[in-house]
């Protein structure tokens, strides 16, 4: 019998919000199968995660990998589809097209693909969370693409909650602001280098714009998903929390 309270996956495990949500998973007790695409990543997430963190290679934008990974998985108590990736292009930009569709191939088509694949692991009084983000409420230019992506895992997270709820599982979305994430720090990077300012100034302004006064820090937005996992939530389906600082309201 196994000594974890729970077993759950948890995509884009091995860095930024995926790491964070796997550390406070075990520690209360769970055993999560952390996915990712790098193998690398995945042996250093073992090594500071521990006995509690099984890894589990597989690309979410590939519907035949996503499949083999959860085949032999059995009970899942709690699925968090996190993984996702963030660019940006303006309509005229060279490789606008690519970006679209890397895009919406990992962070639209990857959860649809995890969500199907989860499901007939999934049991009542299971929880499913999904890493929409402020973005999937509104826009901003240079963001079509990921905008375009993660409002549509909204949709994708409503239209399931409502399929699922007969069954007895939840299915929730959070909705991050500026994280403090390697994946933000390149975000920030690039944002600086469009707007042709210091990498300094640019965090400064985007710091500046949220009514906290700070970026978002991952522990923080995995405190909400670990409840909204829990008991504790277990009334709440079909909802989009904003995480942002007071950025988003929407």
């Amino acid at each position: 019998m196994s000594n974890y309270a729970r077993t759950c996956v948890v995509t884009g495990a091995t860095s930024g919000i995926g790491w964070a949500v796997s550390r406070s998973l075990i520690a209360a007790g769970d055993r999560v199968i952390g996915l990712g695409r790098d193998p690398e990543r995945l042996a250093t997430a073992k090594l500071e995660l521990g006995d509690g963190f099984v890894p589990l290679r597989a690309d979410v934008a590939s519907a035949s990998q996503v499949d083999a990974a959860f085949n032999d998985l059995g009970p899942i108590d709690v699925l968090v589809a996190n993984a996702g990736i963030c660019e940006q292009a303006r309509l005229d930009d060279a490789g606008a097209d690519e970006v679209w569709q890397r895009l919406l191939a990992v962070n639209l088509s990857g959860v649809f693909h995890c969500l199907r694949s989860a499901r007939p692991h999934l049991g009542r009084g299971s929880s499913v969370v999904t890493v929409s983000s402020g973005l999937g409420k509104l826009g901003r230019a240079g963001y079509g693409a990921y905008a375009a992506s993660k409002h549509g895992l909204l949709g994708l997270t409503k239209s399931v909650a409502a399929e699922l709820a007969p069954h007895g599982i939840t299915v929730n979305a959070v909705c991050p602001g500026w994280v403090d994430t390697p994946m933000a720090a390149a975000d920030v990077a690039r944002g600086a280098e469009r707007s042709e300012c210091g990498l300094a100034e640019f965090r400064s302004q985007a710091s500046r714009a949220i009514p906290l006064g700070r970026f978002v820090r991952p522990h923080e937005v995995a405190a909400l998903i670990v409840w909204l996992a829990s008991s504790a939530a277990s009334a709440i389906t079909g909802q989009a929390y904003n995480i942002s600082g007071g950025e988003f309201f929407a």
